[in-house]
């Protein structure tokens, strides 16, 4: 999913209404969103460490090959069981 899919779905939402993430299909539990960050927010490029090994190059620390803009919505814990029939209705 782009941001832009997200954004789109949620156009017609009510902007009072609480967010949850719904996870594991096969044994759901609904979970409350705390947060919203990119990448870029929890890593950092490090330019010192290892400057003579990495002859200049700049490395990406917390992931490799990953996007510094991939957007992550924070879990904050479980509020309750869920509902298998929430992945039929997926729009």
């Amino acid at each position: 999913m782009k941001v832009r899919d997200l954004i789109e779905a949620l156009q017609n939402m009510d902007p009072a209404a609480e967010v949850l993430l719904m996870t594991q299909p096969s044994y759901p539990f609904e979970n409350y969103c705390t947060g919203v960050v990119q990448r870029r927010d929890f890593t950092e490029y490090d330019d010192e460490a290892d400057e003579e090994d990495n002859a200049g190059e700049r490395s990406f620390h917390g992931s490799d090959c990953a996007d510094p803009t991939d957007v992550f919505l924070l879990d904050g814990g479980q509020a309750r069981y869920g509902s298998k029939a929430a992945w039929e209705c997926e729009q």
